[in-house]
């Protein structure tokens, strides 16, 4: 800065000005420091500016369009022609800046001559530009370009440093009659020239550049055409056109190229722009445009065009107005923000007062922000916070103070809030979440490097991946992640906001994107989810916290009904209403395949509607084990059914003399304690009525024996269950713990299964057997098996010596040769002080206590856990422990098998897996996943404690 001041000394030398220009000059340098440099490289400037004649007086867009047509004539290269635009450019500039300091002309006349000054800098370079195509490929036939100009170039009111919004359109489609290099089409011919224009305009050179170009308001902005031919823009905004586009054409005007062209098609365009109605669906619109605007402005509150109380928030109210009540007042229909809004004064649609002071709020804000633009030529809109530059921009304004001036701008800004909240009513600002973060992630206009800060502060652990995402929602239409002229959607926002409240964020984004892709309506999705906050929470709940959920709801969007209903239910069902609700789907299939396909989508559907109601807080650990049993339990009921009917039409009816032989399916473990985690095996073992040794009656192939028969039915349930349709499988079975397991066979008589557990069975089988529960088949046999063979074997027979070493030992190798864990990996099931402890723990004094206290006998552990502290049996402290801890297991399981959709062995104990889970449970603060193994150990460590001491392994 310093060398420019010598630079300037020594041309001022040169030049000898008057006392006036040398006033005039330390008006601008203490306004500006990029004048001094214009000045130290351009030196002739002074001079030309000390000889200006025109410094008083308003130039004419026709006197602009013979100065910069004379400035570029002659130019040999694309070279020449960049340097003598910004050459003009840059003189102009001075001049302008000049009044604005020193001549203090209105705003008005500045923001005229601006727009004046690149109107016509865009002709000299689309002639310059256009000739040069024409000598290499002809002339395009039809002929036809038109450069329409939008924004505030449109409305003839252009800052010192505007971007020009500026759409491009030609005649119609056709090619060039050829030159030195070929024949292009019409298509290709006026994309160049677009381009070539865009680039002459905008390129930074070692001379400075004429005006950034924003092409952002084209049809489908930046994935769009640069450049489309009449018919397709026509087409384009009566098919697909939206409110915002609409306000942005409040402004358009040709400025450049075929004047009849661009009037054509703004003729055309009439009724989209100017309707006749002022239908709901409009005013809705308008508010959401509004929204936008606000959430700019929360991003950035000392904005002066963005920001609360804003320029913008100035031109939206003319705006809006222009678009509720142009279409039946031709009157209204005005480019310019002031003048339009006079026109609305004299329509008797703002009082005078009103207008008054809009007006001068407008002017005040705009100054402003061209005094911040002269400070170094850059589009800025914020105000300082250094004192000095306080100081600086105070004074070019003619306040004696910063105070002063902030007074002032509080004064307007607050006016033009309240008529914001006047004409729209409550403001974006209220009903937005409170996070500047969120804005800006969600703003395509900001640097890819400040939404990945954002995005990072707000949670993200892959901002690259999450900008993807958000990427491809934007190029979704209608889906409100679509770019807009004003910024980010409200609904965006509070949909961003949701997605960032998710235990995986990430993840949630990522689904949510692929979910909005695949459909073929999604802004009526999305409209949905946004009246309705409480589904849409649990949608992206769903997606944040269950991977294997939310691929199973990807493939049927139609689920989201489901999530409707689970919102307006409480998300409890008891067994009798799944079991009804299953009976009558099937009714309406006659196939088997398709009664087996009907099962599995329920399954499906019901284990979607557990696992997002758990994820929801609705439902329990408890209830969600129920409810998983419950639905297990019916879907058996169902497959035996359709089983049974199979082997009645091949084989007869398994009938011994006048009684019919009866099939037992017996469910274990989880099963059997009503316990049924996601994902879970089912436990069974199946056990006949009668002799294995007679026959059935005999059907299309025949007659087998009894036990053949009940085979084969146990053999096709089993298929049924576990085979894959398009759907998936039902269940995965395990019927090892039948008699004699893998060894024996599939099926026992009652005889059998009596004989076996009185003679041969071990200790384990007998513990196996607490949780024996009939699950399905006859309900009578059931009730036999259940009071005269396994509540005498398991609870009437004393128990062996040395029978808690025995179970102790079992533990142990479970725990050696399955959980395997060390610091690295922990095994919340069969791991030190997992499930299994708490079970056996249990399952032991349930042995130990079940002769003589019938109430103790209970499959369930928490229900038997209960028991027990009732009886005094077990210590209150030591009971409340194993089911809280248990409960606290359960729930780790659970979270995980959500997540994957099958059990992990062992727990992350380390990174953001970790972390991951613990936010699934529900942990929060710096460091979830201390938290959460910190409580881990505690709990493992007090329920080993209990169990040793409750299997007498440690003295008490």
């Amino acid at each position: 800065m310093v060398a420019a001041f010598a630079r300037v000394s020594e041309a001022l030398t040169a030049v000898r000005p008057d006392q006036r220009l040398l006033d005039s000059l330390a008006g601008l340098f203490e306004a500006s420091d990029f004048l001094p440099r214009l000045v130290a490289t351009r030196p002739g400037l002074l001079a030309w500016l000390s000889g200006c004649r025109t410094l008083t007086r308003e130039k004419t867009l026709e006197h602009f369009a013979r100065e910069a047509s004379a400035a570029v004539r002659g130019a040999r290269d694309k070279a020449e022609l960049y340097r003598r635009l910004r050459r003009y450019k840059y003189r102009e500039l001075l001049r302008l800046m000049t009044r604005d300091v020193v001549g203090r002309v209105s705003m008005e006349q500045l923001g005229q001559e601006m727009a004046s000054l690149g109107a016509a800098l865009i002709r000299a370079a689309l002639g310059s530009t256009e000739r040069g195509l024409v000598a290499r490929f002809g002339a395009p036939n039809p002929p036809g370009f038109s450069v329409l100009g939008l924004g505030k170039l449109g409305g003839a009111d252009l800052n010192f440093s505007s971007d020009i919004d500026l759409v491009y359109l030609y005649r119609a489609d056709g090619q060039t009659t050829g030159g030195p290099e070929g024949q292009l089409l019409n298509v290709q011919f006026f994309t160049k020239l677009g381009e070539g224009l865009t680039q002459a305009l905008s390129a930074n050179t070692s001379d400075g550049f004429c005006f950034r170009v924003d092409l952002n308001l084209r049809p489908q902005g930046r994935s769009g055409a640069i450049a489309l031919s009449l018919p397709s823009m026509i087409a384009y905004y009566e098919t697909f056109g939206r409110t915002w586009e609409r306000a942005a054409l409040l402004k358009a005007r040709v400025v450049a190229g075929d004047e009849a062209l661009g009037a054509e098609l703004l003729e055309s365009l009439t009724p989209f722009v100017w309707r006749r109605g002022q239908d709901l669906a409009v005013v809705n619109e308008l508010r959401e445009l509004k929204a936008q605007i606000d959430l700019r402005g929360k991003a950035s509150a000392e904005d002066v065009k963005l920001g609360p109380g804003g320029i913008r928030e100035v031109e939206f109210f003319v705006s809006a107005l222009q678009l509720l009540h142009g279409g039946r007042r031709p009157a209204l229909r005005e480019l310019n923000s002031l003048r339009a809004l006079r026109k609305l004064e004299q329509e008797g649609l703002v009082a005078s007062p009103d207008a008054d002071a809009l007006e001068e709020a407008y002017l005040v804000l705009r100054r402003v922000e061209n005094r911040l633009q002269m400070v170094d030529e850059r589009q800025t809109h914020g105000l300082p916070s250094g004192e000095r530059e306080q100081a600086r921009l105070a004074k070019s304004l003619g306040f004696q103070t910063w105070g002063e001036l902030a007074f002032e701008l509080s004064r307007h800004r607050r006016f033009v809030q309240d008529a914001f909240a006047t004409l729209l009513g409550r403001t974006a600002r209220d009903e937005a979440p409170d996070e500047p973060m969120l804005s800006l992630a969600l703003d395509l206009e900001a640097p890819p490097p400040e939404r990945r800060r954002a995005l990072e502060k707000l949670g993200f652990a892959l901002p690259d991946r999450a900008l993807a995402a958000l990427g491809r929602l934007a190029k979704i239409r209608e889906s409100f992640f679509e770019p807009g002229p004003a910024g980010p959607s409200l609904q965006a926002v509070k949909l961003l906001s949701e997605v960032a409240r998710t235990p995986d964020p990430d993840q949630a984004l990522l689904h949510f994107s692929e979910f909005i892709a695949h459909l073929s309506a999604p802004h009526s999705y999305l409209t949905f989810l946004a009246s309705a906050p409480q589904v849409s929470r649990r949608l992206l709940n769903l997606f944040g916290q269950s991977d294997f959920l939310s691929r199973y709801f990807l493939g049927h969007p139609e689920l989201l009904d489901l999530l409707v209903q689970i919102g307006s239910d409480d998300g409890r069902k008891d067994s009798a209403r799944i079991r009804r609700e299953l009976a009558m789907r099937l009714q309406r299939q006659s196939e088997p395949e398709e009664r087996l396909s009907t099962m599995r989508r329920f399954k499906n559907e019901e284990v979607l509607r557990i696992g997002s109601s758990e994820i929801s807080g609705e439902l329990s650990v408890t209830e969600v084990a129920q409810q998983l049993t419950s639905v297990a339990e019916a879907i058996l009921d169902e497959a035996l059914l359709l089983a049974q009917n199979e082997q009645r039409e091949r084989h007869g009816e398994p009938r011994g003399g006048d009684r019919l032989a009866t099939l037992a399916v017996i469910g274990l473990g989880k099963l059997g304690g009503q316990e049924l985690g996601y994902q879970s095996d089912l436990d069974l073992i199946f056990v006949y009525s009668g002799a294995g040794d007679e026959e059935t009656s005999g059907g299309t192939r025949g007659r087998i024996t009894h036990h053949e028969y009940f085979a084969k039915l146990a053999q096709r349930l089993l298929n049924q269950m576990t085979m894959k349709l398009r759907e998936g499988s039902l269940y995965a079975i395990d019927a090892r713990l039948r008699p004699s397991g893998n060894k024996g066979a599939l099926v026992v008589s009652q005889q059998a299964f009596r004989e076996h557990h009185e003679r041969r069975a071990q200790l384990w089988e007998r513990q196996a057997l607490i949780k024996a529960r009939g699950v399905a088949g006859d309900a009578a046999l059931l009730a036999r098996l259940q009071s005269e063979v396994i509540q005498p074997l398991v609870y009437e027979r004393a128990l062996p010596e040395g029978a808690a070493m025995e179970i102790h030992r079992m533990r142990l190798r479970m725990e050696r040769e399955i959980a395997r864990e060390s610091d690295e990996q922990l095994n919340p099931k069969t791991g030190h002080g997992g499930l299994v402890d708490v079970e056996f723990a249990t399952q032991y004094l349930q042995l130990l206590h079940g002769a003589r206290s019938v109430s103790v006998r209970g499959p369930n552990t928490l229900q038997a856990l209960a028991a027990l502290q009732a009886e005094g049996l077990v210590s209150r402290s030591d009971a409340d422990l194993l089911m809280e801890a248990y409960v606290f297991h359960r729930r780790v399981e659970n979270r995980l098998r959500l997540l994957h959709g099958f059990s992990l062995a062992h727990l992350p104990t380390s990174g953001r897996p970790l972390a991951m889970l613990a936010r699934r449970l529900g942990y929060l603060g710096g460091d979830p996943g201390a938290q959460f193994l910190a409580d881990y150990r505690a709990y493992t460590d007090r329920v080993r404690a209990v169990y040793a001491r409750t299997l007498h392994l440690t003295r008490e």
